[in-house]
């Protein structure tokens, strides 16, 4: 059995919830891949399938009884590639990497023909193949075959060229699993020299950590299809039950396992309890992780929660990092939360915005909706905080001391699309329609749409000049009931620099809902610009 004594629990999805969306914004795991987008409800996947969200018209994931299931059908819907099979993938890109650890799932694998399901980890910052012979940063926990379901393959995917001279001998691992139906744990242990793969705790394989492999990696668990399609186009399922990643940095946040005990005879205690109980949880046992990168700022966050939670986004040097997050932790009962708000941010000052989405008043202290930073870290060091009394939010500065490399600028696309190109986010049969421009003064404006306080999609980038008198469409989708609705579009990098030249702006030239013209104009400050749509139906 693998000995995690020193280890403590850093990620834990239990599936006793669903927490999937397209972009991950506010959920655990998002269903597609940002690099692989095929249009805008699916990723391009491979073997013969491609992954789909739900607003696609086909959902391939459902939870029930502490389980996540993923199920392949033939093409049944307009996405994704033509004529592939439909299914799912979840990835935590963007939301949750570590650099070494022990990585674990429990799982019922397919033994249809056509099943290919995998548990692995890509980079987040991938390193370019120095010989271009096509090779790239990859760990496969484990690689699930339905033609040949008693055979389970794991390995490494390196640049490195000497173990890329015998693929098989030097970089994969395989081993027959004698009794392969049913539930069974699949864990890889990364560290800088050696990484262990194991089956059921038992280890069945190490090789050398290649010379490229020692960033932060993501997570991906999915169910793709291959050649020979299942018999008669019958539907695939994979069944999930956890996905556990642990980590012996002694810096590392831990999160508390959410199960004492498990049907299943999975004990904690033989390898998360002691990681679990080395870190104080805060009194509502809730940790969050967002971004990635070796730096940690930690905020405590506690709310009053008059008429449902507080909302709020986290920003550093005018950057969204994450998604739409909501407080649990009371503030009268004196609990916190911890948000862990990863990067590698240059040495220097730099700005946090804790931005409070949903403030509510309604006339007394009784009826008020507020959000707290109640403290704030940055790697182990104590910086500024306090309650936020306002729908803007709360800056502060931390300063980094150690060196760290300069925090890479947001991506910006070439060429700038023309005039009337089109982004879709959200879901449903509402359409609120925006075009946007901007004045792109050192780098094009970042913005977010939020709908009554609710982010919808990620952070998003302006490309069409104003000056020019260009527009782009953004459609966003929703189902909202009848009656008003507050719009946010919130300028997330407001820059001035002391004249109309030197001036970075962002335009809501125009906005419609359903087809009828809602009046929009400039945004012409780091918080936005709010409007009202009606819905009558």
């Amino acid at each position: 059995m693998i000995d995690l004594t020193g280890y403590k629990l850093t990620f834990d999805d239990e599936f006793n919830a669903r927490s999937i969306s397209l972009t991950g914004a506010g959920t655990t795991w998002r269903d597609t891949r940002a690099q692989w987008l095929g249009d805008a409800f699916s990723d391009v996947g491979f073997g013969t399938s491609s992954f789909v969200d739900p607003g696609s018209g086909y959902d391939p994931f459902s939870v029930s009884q502490g389980v996540l299931s993923i199920t392949a059908v033939p093409d049944r819907t307009p996405f994704g590639v033509p004529g592939a099979w439909e299914s799912g993938l979840i990835t935590t890109q963007g939301h949750f990497s570590q650099i070494y650890g022990y990585f674990e799932i429990r799982a019922d694998f397919s033994n249809l023909p056509g099943a290919w399901e995998a548990f692995w980890l890509l980079p987040d910052h991938p390193i370019p193949d120095p010989a271009g012979a096509g090779h790239w940063q990859e760990l496969d926990v484990v690689e699930n075959y339905g033609v040949n379901d008693t055979a389970i393959f794991s390995g490494i995917h390196t640049t490195d060229p000497a173990p890329n001279q015998n693929w098989q001998a030097l970089l994969q691992v395989a081993s027959l699993i004698p009794n392969p139906a049913g539930y069974h744990t699949y864990g890889m242990n990364w560290g800088p020299n050696q990484i262990s793969f194991y089956i059921d705790g038992q280890l069945i394989g190490t090789r050398a950590t290649p010379s490229d492999m020692h960033g932060p990696m993501y997570l991906i668990a999915d169910l793709a299809t291959q050649p020979p399609a299942s018999v008669g186009g019958v539907p695939i399922t994979a069944y999930i039950d956890y996905i556990r990643v642990y980590s012996s940095d002694p810096n590392a946040l831990a999160v508390v396992h959410d199960t004492v005990s498990s049907p299943d005879g999975y004990d904690p205690g033989l390898y998360g309890a002691q990681a679990a109980s080395q870190t104080s949880p805060p009194p509502t046992g809730s940790s969050t992780v967002i971004g990635t990168g070796p730096d940690r700022l930690v905020l405590k966050i506690s709310e009053d929660a008059y008429l449902g939670d507080a909302l709020y986004t986290v920003s550093v040097d005018g950057v969204q990092i994450g998604g739409t997050l909501t407080a649990h932790a009371s503030h009268a009962a004196g609990q916190d939360e911890l948000i862990m708000v990863q990067g590698d941010w240059a040495q220097g000052d730099h700005t946090v915005l804790v931005r409070f989405l949903n403030d509510r008043w309604d006339g007394t202290s009784q009826s008020d909706r507020n959000l707290y930073v109640d403290g704030a870290t940055y790697n182990g060091v104590n910086d500024a905080a306090g309650a936020i009394g306002n729908a803007v939010g709360q800056s502060f500065l931390f300063t980094d001391k150690s060196g760290g490399t300069t925090t890479p600028p947001p991506t910006t696309p070439s060429p700038p699309p023309p005039t009337g190109s089109s982004t879709m986010i959200g879901t449903g049969p509402d359409q609120l329609v925006l075009k946007i421009s901007e004045d792109a003064y050192l780098g094009d404006a970042l913005y977010t749409v939020s709908v009554d306080g609710v982010q919808i999609g990620g952070t998003l980038t302006a490309h069409a000049s104003h000056a020019a008198g260009q527009d782009e469409l953004i459609t966003v989708h929703g189902d909202w009931v009848p009656g008003d609705h507050t719009v946010l579009v919130h300028f997330v990098n407001d820059r001035w620099d002391g004249t109309p030249q030197t001036d970075r702006n962002l335009y809501v030239d125009q906005a419609t809902y359903n087809e009828a013209v809602v009046r929009g104009g400039a945004i012409g400050s780091a918080v936005g610009q709010t409007f009202i749509f009606h819905d009558l139906l």
